[in-house]
């Protein structure tokens, strides 16, 4: 039975940036696809990506005319493909907020055919941004998108960050709203996520002052694909 993982979230989280770090890995060691179910921001998607997916042997799903400069909200067919027996990872990359969520609604029959032990359904949260800044904000979204996508949450993630700027003390935010959200849910705390650095610092931190790991859970190294900087722009365009 393949490995399903869905990541939702508020737009800004850095669930697609997540997704292809997840993807890329878990095609190290089986066969690996990632499906692009964002039909709400055309501009900044996972298969802008796929000259790193490929050749990493991940198979990407996107939906029609995803590349095209052609805006038509449809999904692709080959999504249903995603759900045939098989060995390996599937990921999903959904849309921002409850609106993109809307898109997993169709899936429901066919997500309810896979053994709990192997979905994962993951609620991404980045405080640094105004639809996740606080519990309040934060549960709201997380109520809003499981209603929407007819999924039930299973794990929350600490992804704050502020891009290049990220050090620890904003993944230590993160860890202090993720155990809120955790304890006013009863959702489990899948994981920590950021780049090597801020990650590392933060982790030596955790255990100088004792954090509770259950609030920590898996470190999620995070390499860079989909930021968008000034100096990137300029040595390479978008």
């Amino acid at each position: 039975m393949k490995d399903y993982w869905v990541l939702l979230g508020a737009f800004g989280s850095g669930k697609s940036e997540l997704a292809l770090n997840m993807a890329i890995h878990a095609a190290k060691s089986g066969p690996c696809t990632l499906v692009d179910l964002d039909v709400v921001n055309p501009y900044f998607r996972t298969s802008e990506r796929a000259d790193v997916l490929e050749p990493a042997g991940v198979e990407l799903i996107m939906p029609p005319f995803a590349l095209d400069k052609i805006e038509i909200l449809s999904l692709s067919a080959r999504v249903y493909s995603a759900f045939t027996p098989g060995e390996g990872s599937v990921f999903f990359d959904v849309g921002g907020d409850h609106i993109g969520s809307v898109a997993l609604g169709q899936y429901k029959p066919h997500f309810m055919k896979i053994p709990e032990e192997n979905l994962h359904v993951l609620f991404i949260v980045n405080p640094m941004r105004p639809t996740a800044a606080d519990l309040e904000s934060a549960y709201a979204t997380l109520e809003k998108i499981q209603f929407v996508s007819r999924l039930n949450v299973t794990g929350i993630v600490n992804n704050a960050n502020l891009a290049g700027e990220t050090d620890y003390t904003h993944l230590l935010e993160g860890y202090g709203l993720v155990k809120a959200l955790s304890e006013r849910t009863g959702i489990p705390v899948w994981g920590t996520c950021g780049m090597p650095d801020a990650l590392a610092a933060f982790d030596a931190y955790a255990k100088a002052q004792g954090l509770e790991e259950r609030y920590i859970g898996v470190r999620q190294p995070i390499t860079v694909y989909m930021h968008r900087s000034w100096d990137k722009f300029l040595k390479e365009g978008l």
